[in-house]
Parts: C-alpha cells; structure tokens; sequence
C-alpha cells in the first residue's frame, strides 16, 4: 500500500483516511476529518507545529549554567 492510496479510517466513520505529518513533514498517523483532532490530542503541540524559543526548558549559552 502506498502512502497516498485511498483507505478506509480505523476510526470506524467509514470516511476515506489520509496520512497527517508532523512539523518535519513525517507522517504521523491516517485519518479522516471525523477523528484528526482526536488523534493529534495524543501528541504535544511542537510534534505538529515545530518547536519555538518557547518550547526550551533548559539553558542553552554555558554562561546561563
């Protein structure tokens, strides 16, 4: 099965499912529209959007140490 073939979502809603990447363009996971918000609640917010300054916890110049 090639990654744009059509195939029915394991959701159960019938509806054809498509593959949904991550920030990096790696696919993630298929869905349809019924069940995409539902999947993406599993992972955090930077896997789907990318990171920010805002995402980094720790010091990152030694002086910072």
């Amino acid at each position: 099965m090639g990654l744009h073939d059509s195939k029915p979502c394991d959701c159960g809603s019938g509806k054809d499912s498509y593959w949904e990447s991550d920030a990096r363009g790696i696919p993630v996971f298929r869905a349809c529209a019924d069940c995409l918000e539902k999947k993406w609640s599993k992972y955090r917010a930077c896997i789907r959007y990318g990171y920010d300054q805002n995402d980094v916890d720790e010091p990152i110049e030694p002086e910072d140490y």
